[in-house]
């Protein structure tokens, strides 16, 4: 193993790591890897940023989670040059800008935590009885859902195993975690559940 392959790496562990140091902030810092995979300007950023839904469900703002992935190694910023300018010109006191785009340790830092691969993680860890559990709430969050109608319709799923007893919030919980349902006033399937409903089949 080459230097180059062990510093990518340590910095896609580095990466990692800060993705999952706080739960509460995964998915958005995931959104800012994605932001920045076109390169862009700071303030460019941090605006595209706070447009994502995923903003809703961390504890942090677009400018603190994108310093986050700049200070892990997920993000690089390069310093914009000051402009040059001619003798007697007035210059103009602006701030320092920079350029920001996801690296390779992001970049596969991101692909590690892709929603359906999560999904997937999440499947093999659970008994068998509960995919169907996970199909039936994103079936119907196809529109949108109340987490009344998601409790209902969970009913039977509520208790699969006589051992312990699994509430209905656990699959919300959980299918938002990985990406798979978004709040908006209702529960509501994304891109990324759909995908997941393909799997279970």
């Amino acid at each position: 193993m080459n230097d180059d392959t062990v510093n990518t790496v340590e910095g896609v562990d580095a990466v990692v790591k800060r993705l999952n140091a706080n739960h509460a902030n995964t998915l958005a810092l995931c959104a800012v890897l994605s932001v920045c995979e076109q390169r862009m300007p700071y303030r460019d950023a941090e605006a595209r940023i706070d447009e994502r839904p995923e903003l809703g469900l961390g504890t942090q703002n677009a400018h603190a989670l994108l310093r986050i992935m700049v200070d892990c190694g997920g993000v690089a910023a390069v310093e914009v040059p000051e402009p040059v300018y001619a003798s007697g010109e007035e210059k103009q006191d602006q701030p320092v800008d920079y350029i920001v785009q996801t690296t390779a340790a992001g970049a596969a830092a991101l692909a590690q935590f892709e929603p359906t691969r999560r999904f997937g993680d999440v499947l093999r860890d659970e008994p068998p009885s509960y995919a169907q559990a996970y199909a039936a709430v994103l079936a119907l969050c196809e529109g949108g859902a109340t987490k009344d109608a998601i409790e209902r319709i969970l009913g039977e799923y509520s208790a699969p195993s006589a051992s312990r007893q699994v509430y209905p919030s656990y699959f919300i919980s959980k299918l938002e975690t990985v990406g798979g349902l978004a709040w908006d006033g209702l529960w509501k399937t994304t891109d990324a559940g759909w995908q997941m409903l393909a799997m279970i089949g």
